[in-house]
């Protein structure tokens, strides 16, 4: 009985592994991988550790540009919001009254020039017409009041 028995599981043994014959050898590769990389354990540590590093340091600089990027957009909320102000401002002493569309320019002029306040007051003054006055308030430190010409 014996006989029949083991000969029978060997041709189920068979008929499953020319099926299946990638399970066996996968896990004899596992197998082999583990052994061969058990010495180099700390190898594969360092590793890993550096490209978590490396991945922190990015997410870090991502989120330091980020950062940059909204507060360039705070100054230049802050700058539109100055500009309209003093516009405001300087038609109210003429008791005018400043439209839309002339918020709209303000803000494109504002966008365009937001790194060189000079160029953005010269703009605006050539845009609607005022004349540009320096005021002096302190030592050494120059304001620029728009004064409407007709």
């Amino acid at each position: 009985m014996t006989w029949f028995t083991t000969k029978l599981f060997l041709r189920k043994s068979w008929t499953w592994f020319k099926h299946y014959w990638y399970v066996p050898v996968l896990v004899i590769y596992t197998i082999v991988v583990y052994v061969l990389s058990r010495k180099n354990t700390g190898t594969l540590k360092d590793v890993f550790e550096t490209r978590k590093d490396s991945y922190e340091e990015q997410i870090k600089v991502l989120n330091d540009s980020h950062k940059k990027e909204l507060e360039k957009k705070e100054e230049l909320i802050r700058q539109y919001h100055d500009t309209i102000e003093r516009l405001d401002h300087e038609y109210k002493k003429q008791k005018l009254e400043l439209r839309d569309w002339e918020r709209e320019k303000v803000k494109k002029i504002v966008e365009e020039t937001h790194n060189d306040p000079k160029a953005r007051v010269k703009r605006i003054s050539e845009e609607f017409g005022f004349e540009l006055v320096e005021i002096l308030e302190e030592e050494n430190e120059k304001n620029t009041a728009f004064i409407i010409k007709y």
